[in-house]
């Protein structure tokens, strides 16, 4: 490891190290001086990662990240990787729904990626958009409010583990009053890295091909 970094601070090498593999996405505001750090030496650090590992590191302006292409331990099920990784249809098309939503909202906005603002919205306002994507795509009948509300329910724990989206706590006495609706959340920007334009126009449409939202929506505690 030391002909790779022997000309940087080592401290600063380990900390950068850990913090890319102690969860999916490193953010700036995270440790903006680490990040920094990162950033500006993250030609070695790609390359230490790509000899040793196979692994490639992507760092933008707010996020970093390293990729992983394949597994090793052939003992390990698909469900005993701690990735995040979507199995489930619902939670494919709501996450497909949530970057569609996300997209709306950076244009919407005029964001763009080296804004130091992130966008925030409340759950409501999600929904609604959700709601409006699923009946243009299925009909007014078969889009039902709770429906989708389960559908991208089903989700929020997931985005929020993996820190796609975060919970804007409401103050003590304000929570008492406040309903799922009005719920905000902030977008982090890892929502970058999985880009729904890329995917092509109808691939929402592809995702809901069949005549209604499944039943795993429906029966979603």
């Amino acid at each position: 490891m030391t002909d790779y970094f022997e000309r940087l601070s080592g401290p600063r090498v380990q900390r950068v190290l850990n913090v890319l593999v102690e969860a999916p996405f490193f953010y700036r505001d995270d440790d903006r001086d680490l990040f920094a750090f990162l950033r500006k030496h993250r030609a070695v650090f790609a390359r230490f990662y790509d000899d040793l590992y196979g692994w490639e590191l992507i760092v933008d302006a707010q996020c970093a990240r390293v990729y992983k292409t394949r597994w090793h331990n052939p003992a390990l099920k698909p469900s005993q990787h701690d990735v995040f990784d979507l199995t489930r249809r619902d939670d494919c098309i709501a996450f497909l729904l949530v970057l569609e939503y996300y997209e709306h909202l950076i244009d919407e906005r005029d964001i763009s990626i080296d804004d130091p603002s992130l966008p925030r919205f409340e759950f409501g306002e999600l929904f609604a958009f959700a709601r409006a994507r699923c009946a243009e795509v299925l009909g007014e009948e078969s889009a039902t409010d709770e429906r989708v509300r389960r559908l991208l329910r089903g989700l929020m724990p997931t985005l929020l583990r993996y820190r796609f989206l975060r919970e804007v706590e409401p103050d003590a006495e304000e929570r008492a009053r406040i309903d799922a609706d009005h719920m905000l959340y902030e977008c982090l920007p890892a929502l970058r890295h999985y880009d729904a334009r890329l995917l092509g126009p109808r691939a929402l449409h592809q995702a809901l091909r069949v005549p209604e939202l499944s039943q795993e929506a429906e029966e979603a505690p």
